[in-house]
């Protein structure tokens, strides 16, 4: 059983977490709201619960004002009886104070209290001077409302609006009385100018138990500084023990690095680092790792990677991302961006324009092939494309070029270069309930081929013809007394390409499509350009809608559709396949409901009419009134691959502070479990612990993987492993 445990808190993540995202915003006058959920949580009503009182001082002005005033010589006054100071938002409120109207300093006790920009906070005394914004606060508590964070300090000393020091200070979402945890440090300096944070002598409490020590803490109080990021200790049986601990290199306010030292008890250590930039219209990242003499594999290995996106304010963009791997066994071994499941890593250069008429591309494409097929290279791919604004009754000229030389890694397959070009005119017409586009185009391929030394050139010249045709119905309804506009939608397409002989041009990067109603009213039955399909065929198909007046949601979404063809097709992938004669496709249909606004539920099908039997079938239902009740279930067939699975997700509270996930793969066929996950969460006000036990077989005869998460949470400071919701959303399908 492999087990998985969670990340260690840091130095680094607690100074973050402490001061940073609470201290700071205490004294800067700015509140960083948490996203935990305080829904548990309840405040015994007083001090913390009040509303900040109205500020009736003019902008930028200070009002002292109180139940009994007397002066005294040498320009000192005297307040009592509810004393209160406001400067803009803030209030001080105390039961006694002395004013020098000299200095400007006012020394105020009794019951303080004030209340700030999203703060509170109550002490024994305080001194302000307020000229040079200088202060010392005793016996400090205070209460940030959006970030549920509750604290208190011996000490608060200010020193101007930069610089400010906290003495016997501590930190908590809990609230008061409630036995959760607790972050507190002896001493705590704040510079601002400098943005730079330091604690001393910090300890972390959980139920009163001490889990946590540093006797010293260096953060920053915003974005980003350089130090140490939490460590990750994990095992496995192929590497044995596995520590890294990353080192934060914060280079500047756009450029960072993260040097990675990784111990692997089995195979050695490895250095891993990667550097990130961002500028106002490029952003990046290189990683690079090596590992030095592996005593497992035996040699060197490395891993190269690389993404670059720019985009440019005239339509203009650049992409370039690429991986590189020493070995094919890397990425299982060793784990990287690309997953252990990948079969080739792709190195990609895009040179790319849009607007709203013109397309452009520039490409150059390769990959290292880790398993199985090597594809062929693109060196480079240009495609050019042109269309006219969409106009009813208007005729549409359009274009589609693209220019590509192949080249392979294996000398013995065919390599060379291939011309596309595909000129398009069409005729859209349309009424209120109706439409008819006529669309003819040219498919001219030219290829320059080179095997064995050999040179050839073929040709490919061929008409396409299409007529897209349809009906709009639609009636008022209703059901249980709600409105509904019910539609029927008929469709009907014709499609004329005449046969040409394609057995001696290459297959590059072409497949046969997969076959599903929207692929109905392709124009060619190929992905891909080295193949285009002869065919002359009449595809029908109906939708019918079911529209909800009120919403405008479409409550029902049903359609039914399949090919007529009226010869035989004779193009295919590979020479040898005999000519299709059948003359008609399958069946295919496909049904959206949502009865509810938070039920979908959808079945597709491929039915075959001459052997009367279901090819294909599709069918999920998901059930999610809110974000933490989930149902959903899927099932997938298909007699073609074969394939015969089903999967159910369930996401539910148990109690009135539990969560439960589970999740079962299961495959039919051959009658074993896929995946099998049992996830418990329990969440109190400000602290929750998961517990997720998995086993999976990433293929039918592969062995069973078993794994254990265990993650503990502290609301408002920190996340230790991975969250419950996490893996529910790493597993639950999509749908539109």
């Amino acid at each position: 059983m492999t087990v998985t445990r969670p990340r260690l808190f840091t130095t680094y993540r607690a100074a973050l977490f402490l001061c940073g995202g609470i201290f700071c915003a205490a004294l800067t006058g700015k509140v960083v709201a948490d996203e935990g959920k305080w829904g548990s949580c309840t405040i015994t009503p007083g001090l913390f619960t009040e509303s900040p009182p109205v500020n009736t001082a003019p902008a930028g002005f200070t009002a002292l004002s109180a139940d009994r005033v007397e002066s005294q010589e040498g320009g000192e006054s005297l307040f009592s009886g509810n004393v209160t100071i406001q400067h803009d938002e803030r209030t001080l409120q105390g039961e006694r104070a002395s004013y020098n109207q000299q200095s400007g300093e006012v020394a105020i006790e009794g019951e303080i209290r004030y209340f700030g920009e999203g703060v509170v906070m109550q002490g024994d005394r305080a001194g302000v001077d307020m000229p040079n914004q200088r202060g010392e606060f005793e016996g400090v508590s205070f209460f940030f409302r959006d970030s549920h964070a509750f604290g208190k300090a011996d000490s608060l000393s200010l020193n101007g609006s930069e610089l400010s020091t906290l003495k016997g200070v501590s930190y908590t979402t809990c609230p008061p009385g409630s036995n959760g945890w607790l972050l507190s440090a002896k001493e705590l300096q704040l510079d601002q100018q400098n943005n730079t944070g330091e604690a001393y002598h910090t300890v972390l409490r959980f139920k009163g138990v001490p889990i946590f020590y540093s006797p010293y803490l260096n953060f920053p109080l915003s974005g980003r500084k350089s130090g140490l990021l939490p460590p990750t200790i994990g095992s496995s049986a192929q590497s044995g023990s596995d520590v890294s601990l990353p080192i934060y290199w914060n280079i500047a306010p756009n450029y960072d690095a993260t040097l990675t030292p990784r111990h692997l008890s089995k195979r050695g250590t490895m250095a891993m680092s990667e550097f990130r930039y961002l500028s106002e219209s490029s952003e990046g990242m290189i990683q690079a790792d090596h590992l030095g003499d592996d005593k497992v594999y035996g040699g060197d290995r490395d891993y190269l990677a690389l993404e670059h996106r720019t985009r440019f304010d005239n339509g203009w963009g650049l992409d370039i991302e690429g991986t590189k791997v020493s070995d094919p066994l890397y990425l299982s071994d060793l784990g990287g961006s690309e997953g252990s499941g990948a079969t080739q890593l792709e190195r990609r250069f895009d040179l790319h324009y849009n607007d709203h008429r013109w397309g452009f591309l520039a490409r150059g494409q390769g990959y290292q092939t880790l398993s199985g097929t090597t594809p062929y290279q693109r060196l480079p791919q240009l495609r050019l494309s042109r269309r006219s604004t969409p106009a009813p009754n208007n005729l549409q000229l359009g274009v589609e070029a693209e220019a590509v030389s192949f080249g392979h890694e294996d000398p013995t397959q065919p390599t060379g270069e291939r011309l596309d070009i595909k000129p398009t005119v069409s005729l859209p017409l349309q009424g209120a309930a109706w439409y008819l586009t006529p669309t003819a185009a040219w498919r001219y391929t030219q290829y320059q081929l080179e095997s064995n030394l050999i040179q050839e050139r073929h040709t490919r010249s061929l008409p396409l013809l299409s007529l897209d045709s349809g009906l709009f119905f639609d009636r008022e309804t209703s059901f249980g007394g709600h409105p509904y506009t019910h539609t029927v939608e008929p469709r009907l397409f014709f499609l004329s390409v005449p046969y040409q002989d394609q057995d001696t041009l290459p297959l590059f990067d072409t497949a046969a499509a997969p076959m599903g109603f929207e692929q109905l009213f392709r124009d060619n039955r190929f992905n891909g350009v080295d193949r285009q399909g002869d065919t002359q065929q009449i595809t029908g198909a109906l939708t019918t809608r079911l529209l909800d007046d009120g919403s405008g949601v479409e409550r029902l979404r049903a359609s039914i559709g399949g090919q007529l063809y009226l010869d035989e097709r004779q193009v295919q992938l590979n020479p040898a396949t005999p000519p299709q004669i059948q003359r008609a496709s399958n069946v295919f249909t496909e049904i959206e409901l949502q009865p509810l606004d938070r039920l979908h539920i959808g079945v597709n099908g491929s039915y075959h009419r001459g052997r009367q039997r279901h090819e294909q079938v599709g069918a999920h239902l998901r059930y999610q009134p809110d974000s933490r009740r989930v149902l959903s279930l899927d099932y997938r067939y298909d007699e073609t691959m074969p394939l015969r699975q089903g999967d159910a997700i369930l996401y539910w509270p148990m109690a009135q502070q539990w969560q439960g996930l589970g999740r079962w793969r299961y495959d039919l066929d051959h009658e074993q479990s896929l995946e099998q996950l049992i996830g418990v969460e329990y969440q109190s006000c400000c602290w929750s612990i998961r517990l997720i036990g998995r086993n999976q077989r990433p293929a039918i005869n592969s062995e069973v993987e078993n794994s254990l998460y265990l993650t503990f949470e502290f609301k408002g400071l920190g996340s230790l492993g991975k969250r419950l919701e996490d893996t529910l959303e790493d597993g639950l399908p999509t749908y539109d």
